[in-house]
């Protein structure tokens, strides 16, 4: 099962075109500015999940 990331974006407009923003990772609470939507594009893209603990009893190859 694929984990789930979570966000929060904060977009602030500086007029009709362009936009600035904070792209913030809930989990480590790290802070990243972006400067367009391509920016951001990359910021999310960049992002992996980390490995989740393995659950011994839901792995179906615990390891001794």
């Amino acid at each position: 099962m694929r984990q789930i990331l979570h966000f929060v974006i904060r977009v602030y407009r500086r007029d009709t075109e362009v936009f600035a923003g904070l792209l913030e990772d809930v989990q480590s609470g790290r802070s990243r500015p972006f400067q367009s939507l391509a920016e951001l594009c990359e910021l999310l893209a960049a992002r992996k999940p980390r490995p989740r603990a393995r659950d011994s009893a839901t792995d179906p190859n615990p390891k001794p």
